[in-house]
């Protein structure tokens, strides 16, 4: 990863991971059919009104902003996605999530009465007209701790995304859900997997592919008892 010269304008293309799966593929050809552009990278909050050399100016540090090359792990780029939005949108779209207990931190505990049924995570898309339009995925940044009934889309190996397996941290998988309820939001199941510990934590990242809105939530895991299956033989008297 590095800076593009932003002296110039350069077109920087690579093929993601996806990509090169597909090629890799003997029959395996790309077919672009569409383009996303997206701001991520850039901070608006260096727009100047009171530059002294005019209205001409007043973007002159965002213009001047490097740019990081491109990645080639799609699901962390292109997080800020441009969308159309009617002339009176007042916001962009955004993702509201809730579940059982949730609080206001976007946290929510699973215990061992909770276990094995776990909870059911809601995603309301907001302020979008088209809300329940497209996937949405989400990034489990840890294995072993919680199950999920969404579909696996990609196991995150790769230097940038592979843990110290010392730190006990597997890697991270990304889901897709495409389950969505009869007023648009999307659901999905997260259960426990027993622990030898409470408060073990993973760290949610969902994204709505459409706008590019995201959120995230973190589930801790206190399910720590063991099920166990009481055998009895009854005792024959003769």
């Amino acid at each position: 990863m590095g800076y593009l010269d932003n002296t110039s304008i350069t077109v920087d293309a690579v093929l993601t991971k996806k990509g090169r799966e597909i090629l890799s593929n003997p029959a395996g050809r790309l077919e672009i059919s569409s383009f996303t552009l997206s701001d991520t990278g850039v901070d608006y909050t260096l727009f100047n009104p009171d530059h002294p050399s005019g209205s001409a100016f007043y973007g002159e540090a965002i213009e001047n902003l490097p740019q990081l090359e491109a990645s080639v792990h799609a699901e962390y780029a292109l997080r800020n996605r441009l969308i159309t939005l009617n002339q009176d949108a007042i916001a962009i779209p955004a993702l509201e999530i809730s579940a059982p207990g949730i609080t206001t931190a976007n946290r929510v505990t699973i215990a061992d009465d909770q276990h094995p049924q776990g909870i059911t995570v809601t995603v309301s898309l907001k302020g979008f007209s088209n809300a329940a339009s497209g996937d949405l995925y989400f990034v489990m940044n840890k294995q072993g701790i919680f199950n999920t009934n969404a579909r696996q889309r990609a196991n995150l190996s790769g230097n940038t995304r592979t843990f110290i397996p010392d730190a006990d941290i597997p890697d991270a998988i990304e889901y897709g859900i495409n389950n969505v309820s009869p007023n648009g939001d999307y659901t999905f199941q997260v259960s426990a997997i027993i622990q030898d510990k409470i408060g073990k934590e993973v760290n949610f990242y969902v994204v709505h592919e459409p706008t590019g809105a995201y959120n995230e939530f973190v589930v801790i895991n206190n399910a720590t008892k063991k099920e166990r299956t009481l055998l009895s033989s009854a005792a024959t008297k003769g």
